[in-house]
């Protein structure tokens, strides 16, 4: 099981799941949608992609992007 797999199979995209992950857990699903420049029904999809998940599909994903996003910042500096 790797990340491109389970996004495949949810139907997102890296770049999206991504910014949803870091903005949800931090604003409600509006501010979210506002925030990324998406529609809400966008978001109410990455939310229930996310529900439909298995806890390791979603861990995976979630520490996957998360550490990239990381390591993203680590280099620009």
């Amino acid at each position: 099981m790797n990340p491109q797999t389970i996004l495949e199979e949810y139907g997102l995209t890296r770049e999206t799941t991504a910014q949803y992950i870091d903005a949800i857990t931090r604003s409600n699903q509006t501010q979210t949608a506002e925030e990324l420049q998406v529609s809400r029904d966008t978001i109410n999809r990455y939310k229930n992609a996310f529900a439909e998940m298995n806890p390791e599909e979603r861990l995976l994903l979630i520490t996957t992007l998360t550490q990239n996003k990381l390591l993203d910042h680590a280099t620009e500096r």
